[in-house]
């Protein structure tokens, strides 16, 4: 479950975590496909966890 002020309720630990920063920083020209890579990877984690939270805050 995800708060309006974007926090997730974890309910192991019964508290609302607030979500790390992301910065956006503009993009070098000269990015790495590793770090594009990183990037994509980080996302996707992140979508992963916010779905395992929403799922468990439901039961």
């Amino acid at each position: 479950m995800v708060s309006p002020d974007n926090k997730w309720y974890d309910p192991i630990s019964e508290r609302w975590i607030a979500p790390r920063e992301l910065h956006a920083a503009a993009p070098f020209p000269h990015a790495s496909e590793n770090h594009v890579l990183e990037l994509q990877r980080n996302v996707e984690i992140q979508r992963i966890w916010r779905a395992l939270v929403d799922c468990c805050a439901r039961k």
